[in-house]
């Protein structure tokens, strides 16, 4: 009972200590440069409401992301207007 508890304890830690902390938000995918990566979409989620520029990988295929709405998750837990956040999930599900 005791080795049950230590190996929870001890995984219940290690996921908080290596956590990400990724803001997950909703939106519409309106431009795409595949050359640079960099991706325009109106976001409805509250935490970042408007038109917003994120990276994300390079060399998709435009056509199949212009127009779509997706979720997705950025490098942060909030939004910051000055900054251009990166894309971590995928786009392509």
């Amino acid at each position: 009972m005791k080795k049950f508890l230590f190996i929870s304890f001890f995984l219940l830690f290690t996921q908080s200590v290596f956590a990400a902390d990724y803001l997950f938000l909703y939106g519409k995918i309106i431009e795409y440069e595949p050359e640079t990566g960099k991706i325009t979409i109106q976001v409805y989620s509250s935490a970042c409401k408007g038109i917003r520029t994120f990276l994300t990988e390079k060399g998709l295929q435009k056509a199949l992301l212009i127009n779509k709405e997706v979720g997705f998750g950025i490098d942060s837990d909030h939004c910051d207007r000055f900054k251009i956040h990166r894309i971590r999930t995928s786009l392509l599900n």
